[in-house]
């Protein structure tokens, strides 16, 4: 079995590698069949694929852009925004990329130890970029933001019925941490905004 799927890899080669959708489901057909391209980058699977150096350098260029927008994202930053800032970034005539290889890449990125994953806020899909856990009262707050952006200190009260002391250290945590900007217009209630949520035009 192994051989007629090394048959069927090294003759649709071109395919795998311009087809990210074909590249996907190839990859899963592997696995079912106990395959694992990517269990070494020099592996003979990985070699046939063209995925162990596409991993690699997509894997370098998800740490560039998740570097370069941290001070500005508090080291979130949205799977598509992501996405699209890599698909920006590639030359023209790279392969494709789809978030699958935004999750492989990210699974490569593990033996850094450097914070690298996949959390979800209610419908949002994040790629965060820095070493820390995420508390539950942070999720929980960045998940009423995820329409609108933001939120108050009187929404999360209403939502939750949190006092104000757990709120005001929720808030000055995510502050500190930059995952939230905060807009204090006169006489209103501060507005916290999640800058990872924002979507370039």
């Amino acid at each position: 079995m192994k051989s007629s799927l090394e048959d069927f890899v090294r003759i649709h080669q071109r395919e795998i590698r311009s087809d990210p959708v074909f590249r996907v489901q190839v990859q899963r057909m592997c696995q079912l069949l106990g395959v694992d391209p990517l269990a070494s980058r020099k592996g003979y699977m990985a070699e046939l694929l063209g995925v162990g150096d596409f991993y690699c350098e997509l894997g370098i260029q998800i740490i560039d852009i998740c570097v370069g927008t941290r001070s500005v994202n508090g080291g979130l930053i949205e799977m598509d925004e992501l996405r699209r800032r890599l698909i920006e970034r590639r030359l023209k005539g790279s392969e494709p990329v789809v978030e699958d290889d935004i999750k492989r890449a990210i699974s490569q990125l593990k033996p850094l130890k450097s914070g690298y994953r996949i959390v979800d806020f209610g419908n949002r899909r994040m790629v965060q970029s820095v070493a820390r856990e995420m508390n539950s009262d942070f999720s929980t707050v960045l998940t009423l933001a995820q329409y609108t952006n933001k939120f108050t200190r009187e929404d999360i009260r209403l939502a939750w019925n949190w006092d104000q002391d757990r709120i005001h250290a929720c808030i000055n945590d995510m502050l500190c941490l930059g995952i939230i900007w905060v807009d204090e217009p006169d006489f209103e209630e501060p507005e916290y905004w999640v800058p990872a949520f924002f979507h370039a035009n």
